[in-house]
């Protein structure tokens, strides 16, 4: 299944982690700046948030330029605090991927989420996944963040962009060409400065202006891979895999049940279907997993979960099947309101490492203590 893909960026990063950090800065121009230390103001901005946008500052300019710029304002610059960046983003991919069959992190506010299973194709279903995702994001880590969804990456990330800040763009099957016909070209993500100027010297302007040139022309303009690049990225056909980097971490499959319900029988019913087929994707991949989580989203768009990390590895669908059933009582036990959809994941994924059944685990944990309960009542 193609599609849809998510991409989720994270406002203004840097600067929105030092508000956070520090509220009482949030209404000032706050600029988070690499120092060279040659001098006290020698250096670039790194980012800064919206407010200091509005004096003309911008990512990559110099610290003495963005002083000029803010002569006379009441500005806050602050040095980059990367250990305290990338503990915050942890925690926001960490979130996104309970939403995501796969998530690829591209940066340290930037991941792609592949929606295909979890959304089962749907659109709608993707839509309503991500507002509940940017919901938890705030809730959870305290902030904001863009959501594009389209049936690539490149789309997606171009939808983001248009989305800031904080906002969801959904760009349906079908609407590519008008969406990017008007834009210009050096919007395309990944097509340099250079290359626009080039493209813009033979009269090409906007993305819709592409369209007079053959694949072989642009090729022989900039090269089989930029000028291939170009060509499809301008028709909206520019497709790569979301690749978890690194050892892949999960494997998930959500439905959306034929009517709101909190009954666990007719709930199980649907996800125990759900979970079959998320157990073949186990089997054919040769996986063994040790977590598995349930998800639930209610009619109020809220998401709720429960995991259990089991002691030792396992393939057995009859594992899945017990303890999928113990996490669905225990999640309907405390839901506030129906369920609109459930799903399954596994997680903590290996390949080639002895099995063992979840007899044993029963045994050794015969209490509900044992479960990790994994309550993620994020808000829509």
């Amino acid at each position: 299944m193609r599609g849809p893909v998510a991409c989720i960026d994270i406002d203004y990063f840097y600067a929105q982690a030092e508000e956070l950090r520090n509220p009482a800065i949030k209404d000032k121009p706050v600029l988070v700046c690499v120092y060279s230390g040659r001098t006290a103001d020698s250096g670039v901005v790194a980012t800064c948030n919206y407010i200091a946008r509005r004096f003309g500052v911008k990512s990559g300019i110099a610290i003495s330029r963005a002083k000029t710029l803010l002569r006379d304002v009441d500005a806050v610059f602050l040095p980059v605090d990367m250990q305290y960046y990338s503990a915050i983003s942890r925690r926001v991919f960490e979130i996104a991927e309970e939403y995501a069959d796969v998530l690829e992190v591209a940066s340290i506010d930037e991941a792609f989420l592949d929606l295909s299973e979890a959304s089962s194709g749907s659109y709608e279903n993707a839509a309503s996944l991500m507002a509940s995702l940017k919901s938890e994001v705030r809730l959870k880590a305290g902030l904001t963040c863009s959501v594009g969804v389209a049936k690539n990456k490149l789309l997606a990330k171009m939808a983001a962009d248009d989305a800031k800040p904080d906002g969801l763009m959904v760009l349906r099957p079908g609407a590519e060409e008008a969406y990017l016909r008007p834009k210009p070209v050096k919007d395309i993500p990944y097509v340099g400065g250079k290359t626009a100027k080039r493209l813009q010297e033979l009269g090409v302007e906007t993305v819709g202006d592409l369209s007079r040139f053959s694949l072989d022309r642009l090729v022989e303009l900039f090269g089989f891979r930029m000028g291939r690049f170009i060509y499809l990225a301008g028709r909206g056909e520019y497709y790569e895999q979301v690749t978890p980097r690194g050892e892949f971490k999960q494997l998930s499959r959500m439905v959306t049940l034929k009517r709101v319900s909190r009954d666990e029988d007719e709930v199980w019913g649907q996800l125990s279907v759900a979970l079959g087929e998320l157990h073949r994707r186990v089997v054919d991949g040769g996986y063994l997993f040790k977590a598995v989580s349930l998800m639930g989203i209610t009619v109020d768009m809220n998401m709720v979960s429960r995991g259990v990390v089991l002691p030792r590895y396992t393939q057995e669908l009859s594992d899945l099947e017990t303890v999928s059933r113990r996490l669905l009582k225990l999640l309907l036990s405390g839901l506030q309101g129906e369920l609109r959809r459930i799903g399954i994941r596994v997680h903590k994924l290996s390949v080639g490492r002895g099995q063992s059944k979840l007899t044993d685990f029963q045994r050794a944990n015969s209490s509900e203590e044992r479960l990790e309960q994994d309550d993620q009542d994020g808000r829509g």
